[in-house]
């Protein structure tokens, strides 16, 4: 019987790894008011160094993914988030755009690496039932750091002494700090005999076409990223064109969207534990939906407009976090775990992450960027119908059906 003794290190390690590279994956919306400047960038520029970011990301989910499987986790985590650290150090030297942008798909390769790795280390050390929880808490830490904390105190470091450079040495430090303590603290922990068999095993995506789920998954979290990136890139830059706030004040303001889906991708998935996870996304689609709307239409107090943002994206990053692992985690065979959490990712950044800042980018320049963030009030109404589709995979709820 698998005892699982290593579990809570390797969650306290993927935590660390989820946190600091969503610091590396944010930090352009963040930092975007004050290099913009230095660059002579416009607006759509920020949605164009996203997807270049995100479009790496996923490449780098897709190629380290099963190479993690059959070498090791640590062995991929480890290197990738060193280059993702070179990467961001490197940034504070550029002096010209196209070298930001070649060192911006570098920093999202080497990121990314981590993303799929820790997401198949996370369930083949951690028990069955409490894989929601696991999912929830590391990918939450993503948010919490990279979303809330980022905004709170990099917008205040880029306009100090400081500068929008020395906040990319900073988060390159940190992300270097990650490599460091996952390589000290994971090197050693066993690796389990499953995993080991499947390591000789040939998967490709193909595999998961059989699996209604992971299709339905897929897309909806495709959607459900496209959402959350396009809100992370704009939202700022939205507060200070649209509404006129400095960008402090709208950084602050931001932070509500990082606390609420830190919150919301660990209590959603826990809450799915229990109700299941079909009724869970729909409801937190749905209540995601309401509070965005609130947060554009009412005229309320900045303090007020965080806290509807951060309700928004408390239920929304839940939605995402069951759609974009825990679903597609359940919905296949423990051989095939790994791919399909490199799968539903890869499509979402790929999709979500480059096709929407990109498109959001290009519409803002021909539209007002104040109607471009209420047209984003139409993809919780898509998946909303489209979980219609899906079938439930939460153990507990299935066990309390059979038993009924």
């Amino acid at each position: 019987m698998k005892t699982y003794l290593y579990q809570w290190r390797v969650l306290f390690l993927m935590v660390l790894a989820w946190s600091f590279a969503g610091l590396a994956h944010n930090c352009i919306a963040f930092l975007f008011p004050f290099f913009s400047v230095e660059f002579n960038l416009y607006d759509k520029h920020n949605g164009y160094l996203s997807a270049t970011l995100a479009l790496f990301w996923a490449l780098a989910i897709i190629v380290c993914g099963r190479k993690a499987d059959k070498v090791g986790h640590v062995k991929v985590i480890v290197p990738g988030l060193m280059v993702g650290a070179s990467g961001l150090i490197i940034t504070a030297f550029v002096n010209k755009a196209m070298l930001f942008y070649i060192v911006t798909a570098l920093i999202g390769f080497g990121c990314g690496a981590m993303c799929s790795p820790s997401l198949s280390f996370l369930a083949e050390q951690c028990m069955p039932e409490k894989r929601g929880l696991f999912y929830g808490i590391a990918m939450s830490s993503y948010t919490f750091i990279g979303s809330a904390m980022g905004s709170l105190f990099f917008t205040r470091l880029g306009g100090s002494i400081i500068g929008w450079r020395g906040c990319y040495i900073i988060i390159g430090l940190l992300v270097f700090s990650s490599a460091f303590c996952i390589y000290f603290f994971g090197k050693n922990i066993p690796r389990g005999k499953t995993s080991i068999e499947n390591f000789e095993k040939k998967y490709s995506f193909k595999d998961l076409l059989m699996y209604k789920n992971v299709i339905t998954t897929t897309v909806l979290a495709c959607f459900a990223m496209m959402w959350y990136f396009s809100v992370a890139s704009y939202t700022i830059l939205y507060l200070i064109n649209a509404k006129s706030f400095t960008i402090t004040m709208a950084g602050t303001i931001f932070a509500g969207f990082g606390i609420g889906g830190f919150i919301g991708e660990f209590s959603i998935p826990i809450f799915s534990d229990y109700v299941g996870r079909k009724y869970s996304v729909c409801l937190a689609t749905l209540l995601g939906f309401i509070s965005y709307l609130l947060f554009l239409h009412l005229d309320v107090s900045t303090w007020m407009m965080s806290i509807l943002l951060g309700i928004a994206s408390f239920f929304m990053s839940g939605a995402m976090a069951l759609l974009n692992s825990v679903i597609p985690s359940e919905s296949v065979p423990e051989d095939l775990v790994a791919t399909a959490t490199s799968f539903t990712p890869a499509a979402g950044e790929l999709t979500g992450g480059v096709l929407g800042p990109v498109l959001i980018g290009t519409l803002i320049s021909i539209f007002d960027i104040e109607k471009i963030m209420f047209l984003l009030l139409i993809i919780p109404l898509i998946i909303i119908l489209g979980v219609f589709r899906l079938k439930e995979t939460a153990p507990i709820k299935l066990k309390n059906e059979r038993s009924a």
